[in-house]
């Protein structure tokens, strides 16, 4: 019986304890509730890492004069159910409610600088299969870029053909731009195939920085190492919201890294991996989301944007067999009178 008291005195003083602890609690708050701790991560509480919350104007200009070019993008939309009426809604020309690819800054540049864009979406209706000893022609992709003078794509998953198209596009004169972010990094075969076709490599995770970004802790900052690179004229800093490392696997230039104070999340080690690259008729950017309206209006992005368009109209495009219809032919010395007929008026003829 003493052991039933003993546990029961046990209790009330227990209890008491509690409602005790809880009065003087809501006695001190007022409210009925503790006080919240104090945040102990240093990513919100730091007050340099969110640097400015209000942007700026963008003006993406272009400096470049050439004559009107045909900027093909691939947006990387997947061909099921209805599409937009104007392919250009893809590129948020239409609302953000439809856009796949909201890069309406550059877009914008272009067109306004006289330019065509263009916006690739295969159609699933034409993918018919070569029928036995027939003659391969060129995929979707391929017509498309036979028309085209610079290409915009963000590792899309191409096959080995489109590859192949692609890879002659850039032998021949044209300009591409590739775009990824840190989760697309190796999750489809053909866009590792891309990187390999182009010379342009991609690194797992993605750099962030706790001591100076912008809004947030993986909204980095990059600068350029040199100041007299065409892509970076007029670009002091850009905020890449969700950066990947990139490089090249040939001779290229680094032309945007991370800021000090960066970190790889794969290592949790300081970073200097580029953040953007050149290889000769090929760009690389760890990243797509500076491309959209919002974030045009931080840092230089604009400037930076503008560049890139330039980069993608001052290219030395030939298309094979350009004012012929048929495959370039070799050379002939300047010296030797030709012993051939005059060749065909072009007007005359029909394209091969």
């Amino acid at each position: 019986m003493s052991d039933v008291r003993t546990l029961a005195v046990a209790f009330a003083v227990t209890l008491a304890t509690i409602l005790g602890g809880a009065a003087l609690t809501g006695y001190v708050t007022a409210d009925g509730a503790a006080p919240a701790p104090e945040i102990q991560n240093e990513h919100y509480v730091d007050g340099d890492a969110v640097a400015n919350d209000t942007p700026g104007e963008a003006t993406v200009e272009m400096a470049a004069a050439t004559r009107s070019q045909t900027v093909l993008v691939d947006p990387g939309v997947e061909p099921q159910g209805a599409l937009p009426s104007s392919p250009l809604a893809l590129l948020g020309f239409g609302g953000p409610g439809v856009a796949d690819r909201d890069v309406r800054p550059l877009a914008n540049a272009l067109i306004e600088n006289g330019h065509d864009v263009g916006v690739y979406v295969p159609d699933p209706e034409q993918q018919r299969a070569v029928p036995p000893g027939a003659e391969q022609g060129p995929t979707q992709l391929g017509e498309r870029l036979a028309e085209a003078d610079a290409f915009v794509t963000f590792r899309t998953d191409y096959d080995e053909r489109e590859l192949d198209e692609i890879e002659s596009f850039v032998e021949s004169g044209g300009h591409v731009i590739v775009a990824t972010e840190p989760d697309a990094a190796f999750d489809q075969p053909g866009a590792a195939a891309l990187d390999a076709t182009l010379g342009v490599t991609t690194d797992p995770g993605y750099v962030y920085n706790m001591a100076e970004n912008d809004l947030n802790y993986q909204r980095v900052y990059a600068e350029p190492p040199e100041s007299d690179a065409a892509l970076t004229e007029g670009v002091d800093r850009v905020v890449l919201p969700s950066a990947t490392p990139v490089g090249t696997t040939a001779a290229g230039t680094d032309v945007l890294r991370p800021i000090a104070g960066s970190e790889l999340s794969t290592t949790r080690a300081p970073t200097e991996a580029p953040l953007l690259v050149r290889n000769d008729e090929v760009v690389m950017v760890g990243d797509s989301d500076f491309l959209s309206p919002e974030n045009a209006q931080r840092a230089d992005n604009d400037a930076l944007i503008g560049n890139l368009a330039d980069f993608l109209v001052t290219n030395d495009r030939t298309p094979p067999g350009a004012g012929s219809g048929q495959p370039p032919s070799g050379p002939t010395a300047p010296d030797e009178p030709s012993e051939e007929p005059p060749e065909e008026p072009p007007e005359n003829r029909t394209a091969g």
